[in-house]
């Protein structure tokens, strides 16, 4: 029903109804609407509707959509006097081949007349650019719709890749913590597959996320890896994109606990003021890894084309590195 009501075959007749009854009732000279009236409309708009779909089908298409706008604006002036050629030859040759108890002229001055062809020029172009803005601003919803989504599904295979290999090596090493880490990833996979469907996910649900993931984590780690997570503010009613700090925190743990060492260490910080202020700092990766640019690689990338997609100049994302740290600061107002 909705796909026939948005229906050029609906819209159009629609419009040409709509119209005769205005033409009619502005010509007509007694206040009773009468059938003359509808006959003199429809003699009318044969000019008009040749006017209408020269420009809707050659002179839009042709000029204004390829970006021609000065062709098109001079090709204006010889619509209008086509038009007005249409109109003459209708009310003095086509009518009085017609077999009709009617004897009509038309008595409209040409300044009227142009007039009124501007109109529909000018009201059919409106539309026509209106829905043309409308479907590209639908196609490029769903562009975004489509990039985001792929945003987010790229975010699995990452991770997975990261913590199957931890669960890897913990089933080589016959340790017990195997069935906690697997039953640590179970929950995460969960969030992920129900959660990240949405727009925007309460904050909260995001930390315990985050919480769970850094336990898992911490699984794998020597006694001592030095791990913190600082959550400052009222999470109540905060929204947040989902899985926008993950990759972030997944970072963190794959360069800044790379190696084991007393200097390893990740401190994360989350505070809610006016808006969300989120910093996290590990050690820097191997040099190797930053030579060749490949620090943060899918990660840092998917955070920044997600903050352009979804809080366009509504955020501050900023990477700090010196020769031993590297920190990322993120600030949505």
């Amino acid at each position: 029903m909705a796909k026939f009501i948005h229906s050029k075959w609906l819209q159009h007749p629609v419009f040409w109804m709509l119209s005769i009854y205005a033409i009619g009732s502005y010509f007509s000279i007694s206040s009773i609407f009468k059938f003359i009236d509808i006959f003199y409309a429809l003699l009318f708009h044969v000019p008009l509707i040749f006017l209408v779909y020269l420009n809707l089908r050659l002179l839009i298409p042709r000029f204004l959509d390829s970006g021609k706008y000065l062709q098109y604006i001079l090709s204006i002036p010889l619509l209008l006097l086509a038009a007005y050629g249409v109109h003459e030859l209708t009310f003095e040759i086509l009518f009085p081949l017609m077999d009709s108890d009617y004897y009509m002229v038309s008595f409209t001055e040409w300044q009227v007349l142009v007039s009124i062809f501007l109109i529909y020029l000018i009201l059919t172009t409106l539309i026509k650019l209106s829905k043309s803005w409308y479907r590209l601003q639908q196609v490029e919803k769903e562009k975004l719709s489509l990039e985001l989504n792929s945003l987010k599904t790229q975010i699995n295979p990452h991770f997975l890749f990261n913590s199957l290999n931890s669960i890897y090596s913990q089933a080589l090493a016959k340790s017990d913590q195997t069935p906690e880490t697997v039953l640590e990833l179970s929950n995460l996979l969960r969030y992920m597959l129900y959660e990240v469907g949405e727009e925007k996910v309460p904050l909260a649900k995001e930390v315990e996320m985050l919480e769970n993931y850094i336990e898992l984590q911490k699984l794998r780690l020597e006694a001592g890896s030095k791990v913190g997570f600082t959550v400052r503010g009222d999470l109540e009613g905060v929204m947040i994109a989902p899985l926008l700090l993950f990759p972030l925190v997944e970072n963190a743990f794959k360069h800044g606990m790379k190696e084991a060492s007393e200097q390893a260490f990740i401190d994360i910080h989350l505070k809610i003021e006016t808006g969300i202020v989120f910093c996290i700092k590990n050690k820097l990766g191997q040099v190797d890894d930053v030579e060749k640019g490949k620090y943060g690689g899918i990660g840092l990338e998917n955070v920044k084309r997600r903050l352009e997609l979804i809080y366009p100049n509504s955020h501050e994302f900023e990477i700090l590195k010196t020769a031993t740290d590297f920190e990322a600061k993120l600030k949505l107002l």
